[in-house]
């Protein structure tokens, strides 16, 4: 997932996301108050709603990108979201040494979701 936004080294948690997935929302809302874990995250856009490039393209716009680099983003990163084979959203991919650590596919719980990442990064 060369693509994945924004750029980090590992150990990273990569999450595969549609802004227009209610579970996806419920889990970034999480992820908004966590000091501890944000550094780690990294996105895939995901595309299954319909409007979920428009969501992700105001999204990327309102963090800064312009209109164009966001749509290319957007382009090369649901690209790469398709050919992964990811078809539920979140999902949720622990990335240590170049190896998946963990992965947790749907969403239930935010405090079950963070244990269960924080414990796989935990175990680098």
């Amino acid at each position: 997932m060369a693509e994945a936004w924004p750029r980090r080294g590992e150990p990273y948690v990569l999450v595969f996301t549609d802004p227009l997935c209610p579970f996806c929302q419920r889990l970034e809302a999480g992820l908004a108050g966590d000091d501890a874990l944000k550094p780690y995250v990294r996105f895939a856009p995901v595309l299954g709603h319909e409007g979920s490039y428009e969501a992700w393209l105001f999204r990327l716009v309102h963090e800064g990108w312009s209109e164009d680099e966001a749509r290319v983003w957007l382009e090369r990163g649901a690209e790469e979201a398709r050919a992964s084979g990811v078809r539920l959203t979140p999902t949720t991919v622990v990335v240590d040494g170049g190896v998946s650590k963990k992965t947790l596919v749907g969403f239930t719980a935010y405090a079950r979701w963070r244990k269960e990442v924080m414990d796989a990064l935990a175990g680098r």
